[in-house]
Order: structure tokens, then C-alpha cells, then sequence
């Protein structure tokens, strides 16, 4: 029973130390079908990477005692070594990315209908197609520019966009998990568009770079404000993590000053929504120690939900008011 007390605690250390001292008990006792499913909810709350490896491991050993699948059994194994079984997500977010991208380039009539088009020709199209929000993040470059010098810009445009949407899905992953990185990436990429819809309403975009900052947003959010601790590879990264925001930004803006055609307010936009995730959000899959001393786990979950359903509501009112903040915005002096 003290156990049981132990392991439902706000302490995520203590909370891991005891789901892994309850596992064993069952082990001891005979119960393997339990002490697999207490082994995996402390592989959730594992501090870091070393004992979810461990945790991992007594899972797939478990499982092939008990007779599990193969496949349940080699994902477990899988982890141990350092894998994960949706490590697969982000790769398929960079293919679908680029494989959609490339067809874009070729087939004028699929970028048309993904490209971020707000206003044309004086009529509203963004309300009309709500779903260019999203699709923006699918097309680089355009058809619609003729040369070798259009076709180079687009794949330096889609290859630097590939390699930052690689890091900063891989760190929000380790952070937060599969479900959040997509959850949050779709948001990032929404609030990106809406900001670049009110800044620049005449003008097409198209680009993953405003989901990319919001990545890279919670990400270092989550740095400031929560201290997770990670493995030297990802501390590694999330230290590099602001040098790389605002060398982009001044990249931006420099290019803009020069003639470029730089979507700075959607990079602007989507890293403001993204650091409100990671501020307020801690990290689920790394132990910070404002999290080891905050509230209970169920708390905490109501909490993130209110919080994401807030940001939500925000996108959706300012979708529903984006041409009268547009006109707005047309009035101030900068």
C-alpha cells in the first residue's frame, strides 16, 4: 500500500522509484502480467535515458516469458538500445514534407491549392480555404518562377527547412513525445500563418520554416523555464537551440532588407506560440526540477489541457477576425 501511495506521488523520482520497487514485488510474487504493466508506466516516468533503457529491457524479457508477440517483445528490445517505436514519426514527417514539396514544384495546380494564398485579386481566400493554414508547410518555392535560379532557391529552401524541422522535431520528441510533437507542430503551423495572413495579406506564402520556429519555440521554452535533463546529445543541442533562433531571425530580416522575399512574421508568430507551449508546458519525457517539485501528475494534466485548448481558441478567433486585424495592422507605422 505504501508503494502504491509512493508511486502516484507529484515527485517523479520518487513516483519512478517506487513503480519499478512495486515491479519487482510482482516479479517476486509470480504476477509477470502486472509487473509488465508497472514496469511500463515507470518506463513513462523514467528520469532519463539510462533507466528507461534498463526498464525497457526487463519489459521485453518479461514479455517473452509470458509468451508475448515478437513484435512487442523487439520493440522493447528496441528501446533499450537507445530506439524508440515512434522514432519513425519525424522521418516521416521530413518525407511526406519533401515527396509533397517535390510534386508541388512540378504540378502547378496541387502548389496553387497548398500554397498560403490570403487575398487575390481582392478576395478574401483564406476564409473560404481553411486548410491552406496547414498545407503551407507542404510547398516550397514556386512553379510559378521560371529558371534554374528558381529551381536552386527551391531546394536550398526545402533543405535548410528539412534539416531544422529534423532537429527540432527530434528535440520536442525527447521532450514531450510523439503526440505532442504533432499536436503542437500542426498549432506551431497554424499561428505561423495566421501571424504572416495579418503582417502580409497580399502576399503567397509557402514553407515548414513557421512550424519550424514553433518547434524550436518549445523547445527552448522548455530550456528556460523548465532545465529538463536530457542526455549530453540533446543537452547539447537545446544549448545551441537560441544562437540558432536568432541567427535565423537576423538572417531573415537581412535578407528582407536586401530584396529577399523572407516570411519574417510567420517565423515571428510561430516561435511566440511554441515558447508559450514550452514555457508553460514541462517537459513529459525528461525530469526538470520544477516539475519535480510541482503538482500532482493529474493536476499537471489538466492543466496542459486547459492551456492547449486556450492557444487553440486563440487561433481559432483570430482566423475568424484575421482581414479586420489585417486592416489593422495596415495602419500602423511599421
Amino acid at each position: 500500500a505504501l508503494l502504491q501511495r509512493a508511486a502516484a506521488a507529484s515527485d517523479r523520482e520518487l513516483r519512478f522509484q517506487a513503480l519499478r520497487r512495486l515491479a519487482t514485488a510482482l516479479v517476486n510474487s509470480g504476477d509477470l502480467e502486472a509487473a509488465i504493466d508497472v514496469y511500463r508506466a515507470a518506463e513513462r516516468h523514467a528520469p532519463a535515458a539510462g533507466t528507461r533503457a534498463q526498464i525497457a529491457t526487463r519489459i521485453g524479457w518479461l514479455t517473452q516469458e509470458t509468451g508475448g508477440s515478437e513484435r512487442t517483445v523487439q520493440a522493447a528490445f528496441s528501446r533499450s538500445r537507445g530506439g524508440d517505436r515512434y522514432a519513425w514519426v519525424v522521418r516521416v514527417m521530413l518525407l511526406v514534407t519533401a515527396a509533397v514539396s517535390v510534386a508541388a514544384f512540378f504540378w502547378t495546380d496541387l502548389w496553387i491549392s497548398l500554397a498560403l494564398i490570403k487575398v487575390n485579386s481582392g478576395n478574401d481566400i483564406l476564409s473560404a480555404e481553411p486548410w491552406r493554414l496547414l498545407t503551407v508547410a507542404l510547398v516550397h518555392g514556386s512553379p510559378l518562377k521560371a529558371g534554374v535560379g528558381a529551381i536552386q532557391g527551391t531546394a536550398v529552401h526545402l533543405l535548410f527547412n528539412l534539416f531544422a524541422l529534423d532537429l527540432g522535431a527530434k528535440l520536442v520528441f525527447r521532450l514531450y513525445g510523439v503526440g505532442r510533437l504533432l499536436l503542437w507542430y500542426g498549432i506551431g503551423v497554424v499561428a505561423a500563418s495566421l501571424a504572416s495572413a495579418i503582417w502580409l495579406p497580399t502576399i503567397w506564402s509557402v514553407g515548414a520554416s513557421g512550424g519550424v520556429f514553433a518547434l524550436f519555440g518549445v523547445a527552448l521554452g522548455a530550456e528556460w523555464a523548465h532545465r529538463p535533463l536530457v542526455e549530453r546529445g540533446a543537452r547539447a543541442a537545446l544549448g545551441q537551440i537560441g544562437g540558432l533562433i536568432v541567427i535565423n531571425l537576423l538572417l531573415g530580416f537581412g535578407l528582407n532588407l536586401a530584396g529577399g522575399g523572407i516570411d519574417n512574421a510567420a517565423h515571428v508568430g510561430g516561435l511566440i506560440c511554441g515558447l508559450l507551449l514550452g514555457v508553460t508546458i514541462a517537459p513529459t519525457r525528461a525530469e526538470s526540477l520544477r516539475r519535480r517539485w510541482g503538482g500532482a501528475p493529474t493536476i499537471a494534466g489538466v492543466r496542459e489541457g486547459l492551456i492547449v485548448a486556450g492557444v487553440a481558441a486563440i487561433l481559432v478567433v483570430t482566423f475568424l477576425s484575421w482581414p479586420a486585424l489585417a486592416q489593422l495592422r495596415a495602419t500602423l507605422p511599421i
